[in-house]
């Protein structure tokens, strides 16, 4: 129902159902006809209720039409060809009864209907001139190619947004629905962040550790990526397979399903994220800062929401084997660039350092660290003599951060998210229109068979 079709096709939508949800699907399907809509259903065995319910009905036994019309006029029809339905029958049951137990029964039902030809409807014989519905099937399809000549790209009824918004609230609904996997991301988040808080416990001001609380950026990094960049890499390959359907039959645009997924995520992304943030920023002794606390939450949920687009654009190109082994393949190098020049980072090269920024990681490392470091104060000496590491910008010289500005890195982290979602757009779109890819696929078979 997303893009408002007009005429809605339902292959036996109370099958499975009790009596109860029986009577309010059909009360919905009416609600919709009331709004201009047609829905065309086929059941089975209607019970009374459900057969009354249909303005039109058709009938068919071996492949002929035995009745079409009006509900309401068919024990009349089966009366007039001396077929009396008992007062205890549902005229459904009853016309099936009777065509699939009296055999001489079809051929005077299909003759008197001309197999469908005519529609008894109100009371009256209608033939098909007069009921638009009943035209040749034949003067319909050459109506409907020449409108597909006239105008190749048919516009849904409902908006982008109308669209976006029913989308993403069946994502979130289905969300909220899954609450095994809620419970065991927050026992995730919430086992690291206490984890990490012990293992780094009470560095954060102490100048003696303070390659250790570069390490705990580090970790923090590799938590948010590998925590987000597996998940749509598993499950988003089987999403593709439920689109190719729905979109195939122009449920709904590409454009607004793909928003919706984009952000489905980020609300749980936020509290989860926050909740790991906040345990080891605060076990961890880091500078109590309003400004450095956002700072680094704002980069770590970015770094996130990166490596969740990185798994977007696998998912989205590979199924879910080879996914499995493209994603830890990708992101191998990608920690390499990540953490290149830790110790002599003063003496990487251009071209080097040009070449490690390749890696949204590195971007990523980069704003972290410069979040907790950046323009602070010399720390805490007291369990040494003299700690070299005292004044951060040494730590930031040596790791080849010195000059580096935290608002370009976040930046650089924006442009990177908006770089995988796009990736990731164009190959459902490749991958959705069956045309581009086939000649794409043919135009490569050619080139290789030429060779």
């Amino acid at each position: 129902m997303v893009s408002n079709p007009p005429i809605i096709f339902l292959d036996e939508p109370t099958s499975g159902l009790d009596s109860v949800s029986v009577k309010h699907c059909i009360e919905i399907l009416k609600v919709l006809t009331g709004q201009e809509r047609t829905v065309i259903c086929t059941i089975h065995q209607p019970s009374s209720y459900v057969f009354k319910s249909f303005n039109q009905v058709y009938f068919i036994q071996d492949g002929m039409c035995v009745y079409n019309g009006s509900s309401s006029n068919l024990i009349p029809f089966m009366s007039s060809l001396g077929y009396d339905c008992p007062v205890t029958y549902s005229p459904a049951d009853f016309i099936i009864e009777t065509v699939q137990t009296v055999q001489e029964s079809v051929s005077p039902l299909v003759d008197s209907i001309q197999n469908g030809k005519l529609n008894r409807r109100d009371s009256k014989v209608l033939h098909s001139s007069d009921y638009p519905l009943l035209r040749k099937s034949s003067d319909i399809y050459k109506e409907t190619t020449q409108m597909l000549e006239t105008k190749t790209d048919i516009d849904f009824p409902t908006s982008f947004w109308t669209q976006f918004s029913i989308l993403f609230s069946r994502m979130i609904l289905q969300i909220k629905r899954n609450k095994k996997a809620i419970w065991i991301q927050l026992f995730h988040h919430t086992l690291c962040g206490v984890l990490f808080g012990l293992l780094f416990s009470g560095i954060g001001n102490n100048a003696s550790f303070t390659v250790s609380n570069f390490k705990y950026c580090v970790c923090v990094l590799v938590f948010f990526v590998y925590t987000y960049i597996m998940s749509p890499v598993i499950l988003f390959p089987s999403e593709v397979r439920l689109l190719k359907r729905e979109y195939f039959n122009r449920w709904y645009g590409l454009k607004p399903y793909f928003l919706a997924v984009s952000l489905r995520s980020l609300p749980l992304m936020l509290v989860l994220g926050m909740a790991f943030i906040i345990i080891t920023y605060l076990l961890t002794d880091q500078p109590m800062e309003l400004d450095r606390f956002v700072w680094f939450s704002f980069a770590s949920i970015l770094v996130g929401v990166a490596s969740e687009g990185l798994g977007t654009t696998i998912g989205s190109i590979c199924s879910i084997t080879n996914g499995s082994m493209v994603a830890p393949a990708v992101a191998a190098p990608l920690v390499f660039f990540c953490i290149y020049g830790m110790g002599y980072g003063q003496y990487i090269g251009r071209v080097m350092n040009i070449i490690i920024y390749t890696s949204y990681m590195r971007v990523g490392i980069v704003a972290l660290t410069q979040s907790v470091f950046g323009n602070r104060h010399p720390l805490e000496c007291t369990d040494e003599i003299y700690c070299y590491y005292q004044d951060p910008k040494r730590l930031l010289r040596d790791v080849g951060m010195a000059d580096a500005s935290y608002t370009l890195h976040v930046l650089g982290l924006i442009g990177y998210v908006i770089f995988f979602r796009l990736i990731a757009y164009l190959a459902l779109r490749f991958r959705l229109t069956s045309e581009l890819s086939r000649i794409i696929v043919n135009y490569i078979s050619k080139i290789f068979h030429y060779r």
